[in-house]
């Protein structure tokens, strides 16, 4: 194409040469791989499956800043997200290859990325109690970067080859799950105390369809393990749905429809 050859021609006449950019990110990224494991592989994330019977989503929620594990991981958490939102402003700032966000290295990358650590982006929030103050993650709590890197992998130009998992994922394919789980438990909350009869089956509504959701999820297997860990978050919303349902059964015949 004679128009990208003229650009990168005056790019690279004033100094600037994107490949050359590219190729400097990717030794950043080499160097950021490192974090990336401490929170997956190398230890947190395994030592909260292995001792907490609760994932590291609600591991970091709980004791976020409270150890030294969870601060290092803090601060791993936050030095990927500098280099990630560096990535993305390189991209918006024609400092980077036109076609940079489409290659297949980058978009895997961020994808990993987005799977690992937007949970502990969610549980920051909670911990915190942004919600309360700001709203919901899903609507209020979501940076921008993590959109990007959906629409990154929804237009990669891959075609998803549907195939049955035979064990559960390492990641949980959907980042936001545990936002939704959040959100959820709010509902069961409010469904309780809710006299509004209006209200209250708009609330079934939604716990229902969130109920189908999770299911569906775990039977593609496309959650980790963690999610099904005795004390997550997840496991005590279904114990809790279950006891409430039971409850309504025995004193009115009750059924959610």
């Amino acid at each position: 194409d004679i128009e990208i050859m003229a650009k990168d021609c005056l790019e690279k006449a004033a100094g600037h040469n994107p490949n050359l950019d590219a190729a400097g990110l990717a030794v950043k990224l080499s160097k950021a791989v490192p974090y990336r494991a401490e929170i997956e592989i190398e230890w947190y994330k395994a030592f909260c499956d292995q001792y907490h019977q609760m994932g590291y989503y609600d591991a970091f929620k709980l004791n976020e800043g409270s150890s030294i594990r969870e601060s290092i991981v803090n601060m791993n958490r936050h030095r990927l997200a500098g280099f990630w939102n560096s990535v993305i402003y390189m991209l918006e700032n024609n400092k980077l290859p036109h076609d940079f966000h489409r290659r297949s290295k980058w978009v895997n990358a961020s994808q990993v990325y987005k799977l690992l650590v937007e949970p502990l982006d969610i549980a920051d929030y909670y911990r915190k109690g942004m919600h309360r103050e700001w709203g919901h993650y899903l609507e209020h709590g979501r940076e921008r970067r993590y959109e990007i890197f959906d629409k990154w992998w929804k237009d990669r130009g891959v075609r998803e080859k549907k195939y049955k998992r035979r064990k559960y994922a390492n990641l949980t394919q959907d980042s936001c799950f545990w936002a939704r789980v959040e959100e959820a438990k709010e509902w069961l909350n409010n469904v309780r105390i809710e006299r509004d009869v209006t209200k209250r089956n708009m609330l079934w509504l939604k716990i229902n369809e969130f109920e189908k959701y999770a299911s569906k999820l775990i039977e593609n297997k496309e959650v980790s393990e963690d999610v099904l860990a005795k004390n997550s978050t997840f496991s005590l919303w279904v114990e809790e749905l279950k006891e409430l349902k039971s409850q309504l059964i025995a004193n009115f015949g009750w059924s959610s429809g």
